[in-house]
């Protein structure tokens, strides 16, 4: 407990994970209402694969923001 005081244990790569899978689970529900806010004035076919490519990008770009924090607080222990 007194390693946590001196700052020489770390919590940031554990909250991280849970931002993690917090924001994995929310973005898709973001991507979804911000097509239907804007009522985009496509077909079906193409609504579908927008938003499938729209959900894949932000879940990538997601995990690699995560991933860039934890390399970075990975680093900070060494």
């Amino acid at each position: 407990m007194i390693d946590f005081f001196k700052f020489d244990i770390l919590i940031t790569p554990y909250v991280i994970g849970f931002v993690y899978f917090f924001g994995a689970i929310v973005l898709p529900f973001g991507i979804f209402y911000i097509f239907k806010k804007y009522e985009l004035s496509l077909n079906l076919t193409k609504y579908r694969i927008y938003l499938l490519g729209a959900f894949l990008m932000c879940e990538l770009c997601w995990r690699i923001l995560c991933e860039f924090f934890m390399v970075y607080f990975k680093l900070l222990e060494r």
